[in-house]
């Protein structure tokens, strides 16, 4: 079976949404028993340079995102035969049509959540996943709570919409870093000694403003805590320490974009991972960190529960109160009740496999 699979996003940014294409593609091309042909935007992706046999890469050469996404990339895959078309990140273009695409919908926060967004990208994405869900019965997501979403909202049958998780690389583990490499990662990203950390894209649906007058709020009680806010920043964010004391704003670390190869030394160095997110079709770095032997505060918003179980902390979701008050236990925990809570979560994510997920997808390419 040839199978065609869009990674052409992973030259445009890199959140959730590209970590699952980019994941989920290299435990399924390990499947030989299938012919993989794998898109890309300008370049190969460097996790995708080495040859293999039975895998065909071509690049694809463009410029703006929508003309690229809704002209150039819909000509080229009008040229290209195979038997399934795999869209990992964001549905297929809007005049491809073929019966056999499987179509990705992580979530649908341009419904849930439109305040988070532009106007005309919410529009774009709803007409997009009207779309998908329209011309094609093929729908794969992330979670339970996003099926239930995607079958109420567009109307999808359920048997037509097939959940795969995301998974957690081995790459995250309880092995804490040596000095050298955490003294290397302060020194890249200037990171405090100890520190309470959260990692996501900087936007507003990730609720970092709340989270920020909870610490500002302890500050003024006399609780100093050094707050480091790891990840790059999206929309609307310009004005986001606005308002904040000089001096508390003197504990709070911005690192910017984190190179993967840093991630766990960055999570492994955390007293505390908050996760303030207002809405998640799956939400990955939580469990990155529990991964890391770092225990977790989160909201209880959309996907969380379902995929953090028992093993976290859960706030109530946009609580100042809830979550100030979930601070303030964590910070007062005994060392053993801590151990308790990172042992739940490192049980956790041992549900979470990249590897079982593709074999799970491939179950689902044979079978419809």
């Amino acid at each position: 079976m040839k199978i065609l699979i869009d990674l052409t996003a992973l030259a445009d940014n890199f959140s959730g949404i590209e970590r699952f294409a980019l994941s989920i593609t290299k435990e399924l091309i390990k499947n030989s028993a299938n012919q993989w042909v794998l898109l890309f935007k300008n370049s190969i992706h460097k996790d995708f340079c080495e040859e293999q046999e039975n895998v065909e890469k071509i690049v694809i050469k463009g410029g703006n995102k929508l003309v690229f996404n809704q002209v150039v990339l819909p000509a080229k895959l009008s040229a290209i035969r195979a038997d399934k078309y795999f869209f990992p990140a964001f549905p297929a273009p809007f005049f491809f049509f073929n019966k056999n695409t499987y179509n990705t919908i992580h979530d649908l926060g341009c419904w849930d959540c439109p305040g988070t967004n532009k106007k005309h990208m919410i529009w774009y994405f709803k007409l997009m996943y009207w779309k998908a869900a329209l011309n094609n019965k093929k729908i794969i997501t992330v979670s339970e709570f996003s099926k239930e979403r995607i079958c109420t909202i567009l109307h999808a049958k359920p048997e037509n919409v097939s959940v795969v998780y995301n998974g957690i690389s081995g790459a995250f583990n309880a092995e804490k870093s040596s000095a050298d490499e955490f003294k290397k990662a302060q020194e890249k990203y200037s990171l405090p000694e100890k520190y309470i950390l959260c990692l996501s894209t900087m936007e507003p649906r990730k609720n970092l403003r709340l989270m920020l007058d909870v610490f500002a709020s302890l500050y003024s009680d006399g609780v100093v805590e050094e707050v480091v806010l790891a990840g790059r920043k999206g929309w609307k964010m310009d004005d986001f320490l606005k308002g904040y004391n000089a001096k508390f704003l003197q504990h709070i670390h911005f690192t910017g974009f984190v190179d993967d190869e840093d991630l766990p030394t960055i999570y492994s160095g955390a007293s505390w991972f908050v996760f303030p997110t207002k809405y998640e079709g799956f939400g990955i770095p939580p469990l990155e960190s529990m991964a890391c032997g770092t225990p977790v505060i989160s909201s209880d918003a959309a996907s969380m529960p379902e995929v953090l179980g028992n093993s976290a902390i859960y706030f109530e979701t946009n609580s100042f109160d809830s979550l100030n008050q979930k601070i303030k236990i964590a910070l007062s925990m005994s060392e053993n009740e801590k151990q308790k809570l990172i042992n739940r979560g490192l049980q956790r994510v041992k549900r979470f496999s990249w590897k079982n997920e593709a074999a799970k997808l491939n179950e689902i390419f044979k079978r419809t």
